[in-house]
């Protein structure tokens, strides 16, 4: 193989690690060696058409009807049960239309995205055939349809290589105090970082930068929307013996609040390991919350009589 060839391929093989780390060495969601798929999204919503286009505006005459349909599509990895997903048509007052419903929610479930279905589960929600209760005095009017969307979803969060070592100072087999490569799955929240650290004699820590990079509303699976912040709930997994662990965000136990859309969670064993421990183990958490995002669609209604 040539100097230029040799080159070449080097140039390569930095891009496709590149490509899996950021700037840190920390693996995110997706990417080479990732259990998952990755992405940014949950679930995803659109309009469908309400009329023929005039100038990039859907278009009708007064006192046509025009169809309300939601398409829903699962464009990351958990699955949402029917009935789970909540679409409310909003912005717009109950009597100013009719022939259409404002609340629906999905008949079937929408299957996550994986590698025998990667587009993901896919519904359309009709509303119903919406007419415009009043007459039109100008020559148009231009009406705002939104819809409001939630859904409950959960990211799943793997650390392949976590360093069980009584004694930290010892840097065989692993190192206890690192940042470590880790994994989300593919939806809205994220995490982003995780550093393992010492936190007190044979007792290690790991702390998970949490990050809302959906561009919607979270909140915890039993709490209440809030404008101010987002709540998620978190958990180790069974096999990373959650006994032995407490894991809290801001003071609070497998719960609390997103600040400016980011988080940590800091989760501690709560025993010292016996004298010589040492050996690596894989360490899973589910983060669950609900989910929730804003779509608009225009319409123009035009005076028949113009």
């Amino acid at each position: 193989m040539d100097k230029l060839s040799i080159i070449s391929l080097s140039v390569l093989l930095i891009a496709i690690v590149a490509a899996g780390c950021d700037s840190s060495g920390n693996t995110q969601n997706g990417g080479p060696g990732s259990p998952y798929i990755g992405g940014t999204y949950g679930m995803i919503a659109n309009f469908e058409s309400f009329g023929v286009l005039e100038n990039n505006i859907p278009t009708i005459f007064e006192g046509e009807t025009f169809p309300v349909e939601v398409t829903l599509k699962n464009k990351g990895e958990e699955p949402i049960e029917a009935g789970t997903a909540q679409i409310n048509i909003v912005g717009i007052a109950a009597t100013d239309y009719t022939g259409i419903d404002l609340e629906k929610t999905n008949i079937n479930i929408l299957e996550k995205v994986s590698d025998i279905n990667p587009t993901g589960g896919e519904e359309t929600v009709d509303f119903g055939d919406a007419q415009y209760a009043h007459d039109i005095k100008t020559s148009f009017y231009d009406a705002k349809i939104f819809a409001q969307y939630q859904y409950p979803y959960a990211t799943h969060v793997t650390v392949p290589q976590v360093c069980f070592k009584e004694d930290t100072q010892d840097t065989t087999i692993c190192t206890a105090e690192e940042k470590k490569t880790s994994y989300s799955s593919g939806a809205p929240i994220a995490v982003t970082n995780v550093e393992e650290k010492r936190a007190g004699a044979g007792i290690i820590a790991l702390e998970y930068t949490v990050d809302n990079i959906g561009g919607g509303e979270v909140a915890a699976p039993d709490k209440d929307f809030d404008v101010r912040y987002g709540t998620i709930a978190f958990s180790l997994d069974e096999s990373a013996n959650p006994g032995d662990w407490e894991c809290k965000m801001g003071g609070q136990e497998n719960g609390g609040r997103l600040t400016d859309n980011k988080g940590v969670i800091r989760c501690k064993l709560l025993q010292p390991m016996e004298e010589n421990t040492l050996y690596t183990k894989q360490i899973d958490m589910t983060i669950s919350y609900k989910y929730r995002n804003l779509i608009q669609q225009d319409i123009r209604i035009k005076n028949k009589e113009e």
